[in-house]
């Protein structure tokens, strides 16, 4: 059993919420509830629970600055909202999911599960005397991205490379996929984990693993497993060779 309390500003979503969790969620035990940022900080403090359902958007602040009286983070937090785009900022956070209001009972018992996973081995790396998390810096395995009708959460192994295209940015997947977000490549390389990713070029990110071969010239350019041909930017040809001698 894991404990959760519920922070939303509206009281009929925690009601709704709470509902669905006695219905959905059986290893779920709500041991109280808040409807803003105040509340939910005593509340956390008075239950030590081990998951919280949290708003993004309430008075007198937002979810966001409420997790940072709690850095580093020692709980599992599942952001419960109506808006879509926070969703980027909640993964760097380090958030075991986000959901979309109305809420999907598949969603939220997928959700709760992963809470309930990662709950499991904190408390094991407490056990053992290890961290109860990795560094925020560190890179989990997969990236958020924002799709036409809603968030796709891809593996960091199934990238193979990026491409710029105006505001938006292309990413071409193993199975051949081509997926379009509206991230800009910038805000797209800031999420994927440096020591696999590189900037070989303003308009090209390349997974290193999937390189075959690179071909010597001013710049250069990579010949990627889906057959791709990519160009090195002249002034980040150094630094790309410098990489490729220390591995990845």
């Amino acid at each position: 059993m894991i404990n959760a309390l519920l922070i939303d500003d509206n009281h009929a979503n925690i009601k709704t919420l709470s509902k669905l969790i006695g219905l959905y969620c059986p290893q779920v035990t709500i041991c109280g509830t808040a409807q803003n940022i105040e509340e939910g900080h005593r509340e956390i403090l008075k239950h030590r629970p081990d998951l919280v359902f949290l708003d993004i958007e309430m008075p007198r602040g937002n979810g966001f600055e409420l997790l940072k009286k709690f850095e580093p983070l020692a709980i599992e937090v599942i952001f419960t909202t109506a808006y879509s785009q926070y969703a980027v900022q909640a993964f760097r956070e380090d958030a075991t999911d986000y959901l979309i209001k109305p809420i999907d009972i598949d969603a939220l018992q997928q959700a709760v599960a992963k809470a309930e996973t990662r709950h499991r081995s904190r408390r094991n790396g407490e056990h053992t005397g290890k961290p109860e998390r990795e560094p925020r810096s560190a890179p989990v395995g997969k990236i958020s991205i924002p799709v036409l009708d809603g968030y796709l959460f891809m593996n960091y192994q199934d990238i193979i490379r990026c491409e710029a295209s105006g505001c938006y940015t292309n990413f071409y997947t193993i199975d051949g996929k081509k997926l379009v977000t509206s991230m800009r490549l910038k805000e797209c390389e800031t999420l994927l984990p440096s020591g696999q990713f590189f900037r070989i070029h303003r308009s090209h990110i390349i997974n290193l693993r999937y390189m075959v071969r690179y071909q010597r010239g001013r710049g250069g350019y990579v010949i990627m497993e889906d057959k791709s041909t990519v160009e090195v930017a002249a002034n980040r040809k150094e630094v790309f060779l410098e990489q490729m001698k220390h591995g990845f």
